[in-house]
């Protein structure tokens, strides 16, 4: 039986340069925040979070092959188009691992047993970003920031655009701030949290997942009367693999 994935979002425009994507038939999710020096990148934001999915289904190989190939064509195409250039930050969930990558400095954090982890890393600094799409790099730099990752039941993720985790002090967010935000009862009172403790005066957009194995269907009930067979391993009072 697969994964039940819970979903939480919530933004809030300012300039209107941010644009998340939360495809759950595919398991695919992404934040993108428009590169605010350069004109009209809410259009590059736009056009990124159209594309990626088809782009992710169409393309061969395995997924973390096929998202860096969708990244860098949806960058070309943006440069192409003269769209202005944007972050973008995906989580692509198959079966029981997350492949991700990130570029720029929208981010993507972990909660795994009450322990925070930021598992991309801004690509510049403050507001002057190295890497975005759109920017004229090779498709090997562009995508070089990935990952992997066994997801385990109980897994929450976070992919926020920098309008909630700052860029200066004081609008900076700290790593309590962030883990208190994330640790709310539900995915979606998460992803509130976050953007309402953001500071900074920009977009803010934060897309909460949560990773859930389901536990197994209960199997038919033994007719009235019957003899009830040997316990199988693992049955009886423990949880499941206790001894």
């Amino acid at each position: 039986m697969g994964a039940r994935i819970v979903v939480g979002i919530s933004e809030l425009r300012r300039h209107g340069q941010d644009r998340c994507l939360a495809d759950l038939e595919s398991g695919l999710f992404a934040v993108f925040d428009g590169v605010g020096g350069l004109a009209g990148s809410e259009r590059a934001a736009e056009h990124a979070a159209r594309g990626l999915p088809q782009l992710c289904r169409s393309l061969p190989g395995r997924p973390l092959e096929r998202l860096a190939g969708a990244l860098s064509a949806l960058s070309s195409e943006i440069a192409a188009l003269q769209l202005g250039a944007t972050t973008a930050t995906a989580l692509w969930l198959v079966e029981e691992v997350g492949w991700w990558i990130s570029v720029g400095d929208s981010r993507l954090y972990l909660l795994r047993d009450r322990e925070l982890v930021q598992l991309s890393r801004d690509q510049g600094e403050g507001n002057l970003l190295d890497s975005a799409l759109g920017f004229p790099e090779p498709d090997a730099s562009l995508t070089r920031q990935r990952g992997r990752l066994e997801l385990r039941h109980g897994d929450r993720l976070a992919l926020v655009t920098d309008g909630v985790t700052g860029d200066f002090a004081p609008d900076i967010l700290g790593r309590e701030e962030l883990a208190a935000a994330l640790s709310s009862p539900s995915a979606q009172l998460a992803a509130e949290a976050l953007v309402r403790a953001g500071r900074k005066l920009d977009d803010r957009t934060a897309v909460v997942l949560d990773w859930l194995r389901p536990m197994a269907e209960p199997g038919p009930a033994p007719a009235p009367g019957a003899v009830p067979g040997p316990l199988s391993p693992g049955a009886g009072g423990g949880l499941p693999g206790s001894s």
